[in-house]
């Protein structure tokens, strides 16, 4: 944590702020009053008109898509069409709900914001700004949620739904529901729940006093170097409520991790029926404990791995002192100044999908590259006069970004196309 220069002119910046910062929460939460009711009736009037118009054509649609499809098999299609009903009956409901949450979030936050984005530097006649910006717009943009929630409704719902009918190739199987297996995999997720749930909440709770130690210590920095959520006057206030609700956002953590505790619990059961296998999903049982320490301490900057055991789960896990070793390989690649497998290029096979074709890459190898190649790219502008220290100045300081942000990865990413259609490849060398 580096104390800014100046630090006692912009405090006093803040505090002589604050007056008009309650000035312009008041015309903020005046504009929302008004302008909200009238969003929150475009988006639900218009949202619910389109769920009601169309709720008997998506019923009859979907039966008939997933009773013709041939990607189901005999025994998930029944599955399937049993339960349809409960879905398509709570569909009206949870699409009016939706609508009324999402039209009262977007109707009252977005004049508010709007207000305070209006006295931004770049703004010119700021006072007129204040009181017209997150009006008009507003309303227009409630009128565009509704042009998108139909178009999803109206077109995009039954594209989904005609992909089931399609004809599958002869090479791939249709997704179905082995009956022996369910025994098995009923009865680990019975063991999973009683003994994942208490862990994990116990876990979080545990965990818990650091997440807010831990949170007021990076918000309080961030205050004192005016990074961050602070980097910006406007915001300063924001934050700063932030700092008193941090132990709100603490409690929802504990909260989310007992409810995520139930899924990890009954994801035990699809893992035993994965792998056919009993042991291996009570294995799941006590990796998953594992494997959300280690989350947690990742993310709170804790020491890094668990306490916990992580059996192995799966039947082509590779084990610890494997992963130890691979990791070393690649390490030493870096130290060689070598890349490692798969760096080189990425061979883009031809897929039936984009998912399918997205899953032959490495995603993480693909970040590096472009964190890489933006460095090497940055240098070399740099070097060449097209980018300069304003720029990062104005990147880092003011968080305009559009030539360092934008531009730059654009630049690298053409050079890679360049560099890979030159070679005649067929994938990107990176």
């Amino acid at each position: 944590m580096e104390v800014p220069v100046h630090f006692v002119a912009k405090l006093w910046s803040f505090v002589s702020f604050l007056p008009f910062f309650f000035l312009l929460l008041i015309l903020g939460l005046l504009k929302a009053a008004i302008i909200g009711p009238v969003v929150v009736g475009i988006i639900v009037i218009g949202n619910s008109a389109i769920i009601a118009g169309l709720w008997l054509a998506h019923f009859v649609w979907t039966y008939y898509c997933v009773a013709r499809s041939k990607r189901l098999g005999l025994v998930l299609k029944i599955l399937v069409l049993l339960l349809l009903p409960l879905p398509l009956a709570l569909w009206p409901v949870l699409g009016v709900v939706g609508s009324v949450l999402g039209g009262i979030g977007y109707g009252f936050f977005a004049p508010l914001l709007a207000t305070f984005e209006a006295v931004g530097e770049n703004i010119t006649d700021k006072f007129y700004h204040c009181f017209v910006d997150g009006t008009w717009s507003t309303v227009i943009g409630g009128c565009i949620v509704v042009q998108d929630f139909t178009d999803f409704c109206f077109h995009s719902y039954f594209s989904y739904m005609d992909e089931l009918i399609e004809q599958i190739p002869a090479d791939e199987k249709p997704m179905d529901i082995e009956l022996l297996k369910l025994p098995a995999s009923l009865l680990v997720s019975l063991i999973g729940v009683p003994v994942d749930v208490p862990v994990i909440t116990a876990v979080a709770i545990w965990k818990s006093p650091y997440m807010l130690f831990r949170g007021w210590k990076r918000l309080l920095e961030d205050l004192i170097g005016r990074e961050g959520p602070f980097l910006e006057t406007v915001c300063v206030p924001f934050a700063g409520l932030a700092i008193i609700l941090w132990p709100l956002a603490v409690v929802g953590a504990v909260v989310t991790a007992f409810i995520s505790s139930f899924f990890l619990g009954l994801y035990s059961g699809a893992i035993a029926y994965q792998e056919d296998s009993i042991c291996l999903g009570l294995a799941f049982i006590i990796s998953a404990v594992s494997l959300f320490d280690e989350y947690v301490n990742e993310l709170l900057y804790l020491r890094v791995g668990s306490c916990f055991p992580r059996p192995l789960y799966r039947r082509n896990m590779c084990s610890c002192p494997e992963r130890k070793k691979c990791g070393d390989n690649d390490k030493k690649d870096l130290e060689n100044g070598r890349e490692g497998p798969y760096t080189s290029k990425l061979i883009s096979q031809q897929s039936r999908t984009w998912k399918q074709a997205i899953q032959h890459y490495k995603p993480v190898q693909v970040w590096g590259w472009l964190l890489k190649s933006c460095e090497i790219n940055g240098r070399i502008l740099l070097r060449d006069g097209l980018i300069d220290v304003k720029d990062i100045e104005e990147c880092l300081l003011k968080g305009n970004c559009k030539k360092l942000g934008i531009k730059l990865p654009a630049w690298s990413i053409l050079q890679c196309l360049l560099a890979s259609a030159k070679s005649n490849s067929s994938g990107l060398v990176i």
